[in-house]
């Protein structure tokens, strides 16, 4: 009997817990249906520092984004990592409307889901590898989670690798700079962030990091050929070794050593 009573006691505190949780804490607001405002996904990576680029660019011309007095055209949402479940969905629930994801989780979104496409690839070369001794004699490595193109540029690449060790973006600081690793596949942002250690280009040849992926029904809008235009000038400017190193640092060394591409977005 006392046990049946406990499991009453206890649904009932769920079932109270529950009531609070949908009706009294505080939740963040959906947005809003007439919200005409283009939210661009982006993640603390490269495609974060490029999206800073477009929006300085935008507001240098007099518009303002949401974070400011009035909206207009477009701004940006800060989803960390576009292979998390939050950046996914933040598309698929139309929190945002297009945004940066790595070209595997790209082809997983248009592939999963009605409604969305690839519009067209941005970002070529975005990774960096960093090592300490010779990148020939890396044995263990690291790689962003998730990111199974850039795992296998690494086992074609470097087939001494005995070892790849999947890590979070924001873990995989750590994970070199604690010599956890003897190597480590790295956004460039985070390069940016050690500018002291050794880094060379992942591989010889051009690959794909990031994508932009797109809900159809904002294609043909004012506010994405607005988008388009901006993102062009941004990466025209961006693709500038000059430009780069003035915004970002880092030696001439590694600006020669790794092959960064800013594509231009086709006209909608």
């Amino acid at each position: 009997m006392d046990a049946i009573k406990r499991g009453v006691i206890f649904l009932a505190a769920a079932f109270v817990l529950g009531l609070l949780v949908a009706f009294v804490l505080p939740r963040e607001r959906p947005r809003e249906a007439q919200d005409e405002t283009l939210l661009i996904g982006v993640g603390d990576d490269v495609t974060g520092l490029l999206m800073e680029q477009i929006l300085q660019r935008y507001q240098e011309d007099g518009h303002e984004g949401l974070s400011q007095a009035g909206s207009d055209d477009m701004d940006s949402y800060l989803f960390m990592d576009c292979c998390s479940n939050a950046g996914q969905w933040s598309l698929l629930t139309q929190d945002i409307d297009l945004g940066f994801y790595c070209s595997h989780i790209s082809m997983a979104i248009v592939n999963q889901n009605e409604g969305f496409s690839i519009y067209s690839p941005v970002i070529m070369n975005g990774e960096v590898l960093g090592y300490w001794t010779e990148p020939s004699e890396i044995k263990t490595m690291a790689i962003p989670m998730k990111r199974e193109h850039l795992a296998q540029l690494v086992r074609e690449q470097y087939p001494g690798v005995e070892r790849l060790e999947e890590v979070s973006p924001t873990s995989i600081l750590y994970a070199f700079g604690d010599r956890q690793v003897d190597g480590a596949v790295m956004d460039i942002a985070r390069a940016f962030q050690m500018p002291e250690y050794h880094y060379t280009r992942v591989c010889d040849q051009d690959y794909v990091s990031f994508c932009l992926v797109v809900r159809d029904e904002i294609v043909g809008t004012p506010q994405f050929q607005t988008f388009v235009q901006y993102y062009n000038e941004t990466a025209e400017a961006l693709n500038d070794r000059d430009t780069l190193q003035e915004l970002y640092g880092m030696d001439d060394a590694f600006w020669e050593s790794i092959n960064l591409k800013f594509l231009y977005l086709p006209e909608p």
